[in-house]
């Protein structure tokens, strides 16, 4: 197994790249970095590392967090993002990680890999903690602008996944609406609900039917599926409440004990524990993380894109694609 690591990806880079790298070395699997390789040379002399256990491709360009991604796509074909995924779209390994630009990765990885059958837009997948494990949340940004389809081809992907991550045998699956009832929403909303019924009898799932936005963090459903617009913005939302939250709330306490169990459930929070966000509907594995990633959330990721390869994921979604019934 071969896992490619974006080595300049991130604000943080290339230091807590490495480092998250050096701490999840294991005889499992081999970590690839993807960066200029005199400098990573020069890195890995300070880090004690070397080039057998840590093989590097070079890459001379870098794409930049505010970059354009379809002029990075165009005008930096040996950047560390387009090397990592061309690397991954040959076969020459298993998994591609970022914390760079998330759009180059994504517009990048949709033009260079295959999509896997029936699949036309693919989706980011992120875990939201609630007080008995995790939610699945997608899309979170690849899609803007959905039909009814895209958010049925979702679903799936997003109850394969979650039963990888989650370790669930049928997942429990909501569409994201304004109200419970059948007929709230727009129309997005509304055809979607009806093609879920549809299928019902070819879903490996189970459809909750609609839900609101507090049940995603309140172990209601297992997967909770939207439009990119949508689920960014919650996304970006709960990102921005738990920081403000964090940096405010323990001026508040005064108890050792308080404190400590205060440090227990932010931990819960902690996005480092759930490493990168997968971009499904591609094949193979594709990771993308945040872009204050530090080792830790490396190290995570990697975690995460070995049992994703282990567990056979872009082959699980195909054959549960295969059994919809679906007009073309």
């Amino acid at each position: 197994m071969r896992i490619a690591l974006d080595g300049w990806g991130g604000d943080f880079a290339p230091e807590e790249i490495i480092k998250g790298a050096k701490e999840a070395y294991s005889s499992d699997y081999t970590l690839v970095l993807v960066g200029p390789r005199q400098e990573l040379l020069s890195l890995y002399s300070q880090w004690g590392m070397d080039e057998e256990h840590f093989p590097i491709e070079d890459a001379s360009q870098i794409v930049g967090m505010g970059e354009s991604p379809t002029e990075a796509l165009k005008k930096k074909p040996d950047s560390t993002i387009a090397k990592g995924i061309d690397l991954l779209a040959q076969g020459k390994v298993d998994a591609f990680i970022s914390a760079g630009n998330s759009g180059a990765v994504m517009t990048t990885a949709w033009m260079k890999l295959k999509r896997i059958v029936q699949i036309e837009r693919p989706a980011i997948a992120a875990l939201i903690p609630n007080p008995n494990s995790c939610t699945v949340l997608l899309d979170v940004g690849a899609n803007v602008d959905c039909k009814p389809k895209h958010l049925l081809h979702f679903a799936v992907m997003g109850a394969e996944y979650a039963k990888i991550v989650l370790n669930l045998l049928h997942p429990r699956v909501g569409l994201l609406n304004i109200g419970e009832e059948e007929g709230k929403g727009n129309e997005l909303v509304r055809s979607t609900y009806q093609l879920f019924y549809s299928q019902s009898d070819f879903l490996h799932f189970d459809f909750a039917g609609n839900v609101e936005g507090h049940n995603i963090v309140d172990g209601k459903v297992d997967v909770v599926v939207c439009d990119g617009f949508t689920g960014n913005a919650l996304l970006k939302f709960g990102e921005g409440l738990i920081a403000f939250i964090s940096s405010h709330l323990p001026q508040q306490i005064g108890n050792p004990q308080e404190e400590e169990k205060l440090k227990e459930f932010w931990r819960k929070l902690d996005r480092s524990e759930y490493g990168g966000a997968p971009l499904l509907g591609v094949e193979g594995v594709c990771l993308i993380c945040h872009g204050s990633s530090k080792a830790r959330d490396i190290k995570s990721a990697i975690r995460g894109a070995q049992e994703l390869i282990k567990r056979g994921i872009a082959d699980k979604i195909r054959e549960r694609l295969s059994q919809l019934n679906l007009k073309s």
